[in-house]
């Protein structure tokens, strides 16, 4: 292939019609991201489109070489953006970023101190024994980090985490879940932070020495008849003797346990070839897997990098202050009144409200929310705290209503731009907490805006956002009701109905009051 033949700019890497193939893209010297290329037929060329999560690093100047194999592609200074400066694949930490083959934004290995890698090492011994005298479960590497053992005993480069799986013997998904819940529990007592992202996947987070994020995962494998269920990218017949009795590997100068048949565990996962290194591979599992584990294990985390990026972005904005509708809800809030905040962000509004003298309960979906603004709230001596709330985690949801219902005082509950981010699910979760939290007497201060299909996806582009639904706030009113609620104030609804039609986007407000509870004291409510 001529290098004339390729192009590189701002929308991707252009490669010849009939180039089927993978590749890998530097910048300056530095990998930053892995390619798979299919011709599509009819097309005069093959566009290589450059992942959502890369295009924000793309501004300035940069030498891009494109390889495939060991055959140059493409190789030139290429200007992105406004073209002013460089453009450089670091952290705020001042570490290496690439993105991976997921289109995810990783620190790679090869970019971190030495430390970080013995570390993870450090942590994935605890894990594995917590794993066995607590839990009594046997744990091994699995994944990219059995193939780096197996290849060279050490982590892969490109490699940005340590995976762990380990096979359970329980007879149904929810009996694999609860295994799951346990283990993670399990974890937490040791002082270990865990986020449980689905039925079957937990992974352990922290902040390494070098200010980066590192993050274990550990995935339940099982077998349904002869076929091994491992992660939701394997369904094989493998035999239990590939597995069992564990083996042990070295892995960057420790042993860590492993499977019997570390090759045939490899080649279900990442072919025949695996020896080989292939950056670029990617588990493309057919819908014959992907489907059966949503329906066992369902997704705890739908589009939750999407928006942890769109909250990492806020805070970028130094002139992002409280909106105007937390000013409006703070006029008209009971004395007293605990407030409580689902979907905080940057943490702006719920600030805003606690420095008017209301105690508030900020809670939100994506991680950055919480680190930023909790230690603003600690120089200002405010009465705020902030946590997770994950609304498609059923489990979550409840939880942490009971936790806040607990509270005998007022409740008021606040809300703005989140009902329309939400799935069908999320958005029962939303009205089942509302009604756990608010069923005492308490109000919900709502806020969205509504948008038009076309201009839900265009505001999703410009902002790294997750999903936003085209939402007509008319549709609200009936779950209110049927949470137990009455809508007390509506404004703008008309207009976010056009809006939802083609219409300009609009802003719409909702009151929602529960009354307070008339039962006598002590009375059993379900007598």
């Amino acid at each position: 292939m001529a290098e004339t033949d390729v192009r590189v700019d701002d929308a991707g890497v252009h490669l010849p019609a009939d180039y089927d193939g993978t590749g890998d893209v530097y910048f300056d010297g530095h990998h930053a991201w892995s390619y798979t290329a299919t011709p599509r037929r009819g097309r005069d060329e093959t566009l290589v489109p450059w992942p959502k999560r890369m295009k924000r690093w793309l501004n300035g100047v940069s030498d891009v070489r494109v390889v495939s194999g060991d055959e140059e592609l493409f190789s030139g200074a290429v200007s992105f953006g406004n073209g002013k400066g460089r453009v450089r694949f670091v952290d705020k930490a001042g570490i290496p970023v690439m993105i991976d083959k997921w289109g995810l934004l990783q620190r790679p290995f090869s970019g971190r101190d030495a430390g970080v890698v013995e570390q993870m090492v450090d942590i994935t011994d605890r894990i594995l024994d917590v794993m066995e005298t607590e839990c009594g479960v046997q744990g091994w590497i699995a994944f990219g980090t059995l193939l780096g053992a197996a290849r060279e005993g050490k982590v892969i480069g490109h490699d940005s985490d340590i995976d762990l799986a380990y096979l359970s013997d329980k007879a149904t998904p929810a009996e694999m879940a609860v295994e799951l819940y346990e283990i993670g529990r399990a974890l937490r007592r040791h002082g270990m932070s865990v986020l449980n992202k689905s039925g079957s996947f937990i992974t352990v987070v922290w902040t390494s020495p070098d200010g980066g994020m590192a993050s274990i995962d550990v995935y339940t494998c099982f077998y349904v008849g002869d076929l091994l269920y491992e992660t939701a990218t394997v369904r094989q017949r493998v035999p239990r003797s590939a597995i069992l009795p564990l083996t042990e590997l070295e892995f960057e100068g420790r042993m860590l346990p492993a499977p019997a048949d570390p090759d045939a565990m490899l080649a279900v996962s990442y072919g025949p070839g695996w020896r080989v290194p292939d950056p670029s591979f990617k588990h493309e599992p057919g819908p014959e897997i992907g489907q059966r584990f949503d329906g066992w294990f369902s997704s705890l985390m739908r589009q939750r990098r999407d928006w942890e990026q769109h909250v990492s972005d806020l805070f970028k904005d130094t002139a992002h202050g409280p909106s105007d509708f937390a000013r409006w809800v703070a006029a008209r809030l009971p004395a007293g009144s605990r407030v409580i905040e689902i979907g905080s962000g940057s943490g702006q509004d719920a600030l805003h409200l606690a420095g008017a003298g209301f105690p508030v309960v900020a809670l939100d979906y994506a991680r950055p929310s919480l680190r930023r603004p909790q230690r603003l709230a600690r120089r200002g001596k405010l009465a705020v705290s902030f946590s997770h709330l994950n609304l498609y985690d059923l489990r979550d949801v409840l939880t942490r209503a009971a936790l806040v219902a607990r509270d005998k005082r007022p409740h008021s509950l606040y809300a703005r731009e989140v009902l329309e981010t939400l799935d069908a699910d999320g958005l029962d979760s939303f009205w089942r907490f509302a009604s756990m939290t608010l069923r005492a007497g308490g109000t919900a201060y709502l806020e969205g805006h509504a948008l038009s299909r076309p201009d839900a996806a265009e505001w999703r582009s410009a902002h790294g956002g997750g999903r936003r639904h085209s939402l007509d706030p008319r549709m609200l009113e009936g779950a209110a009701v049927r949470a137990g609620g009455t809508v007390t104030h509506r404004e703008g609804f008309l207009a976010a109905a056009a809006a939802v039609s083609g219409g300009a986007p609009a802003r719409w407000r909702m009151v929602v009051e529960w009354p307070a509870s008339t039962r006598p004291a002590g009375e059993d409510p379900e007598q």
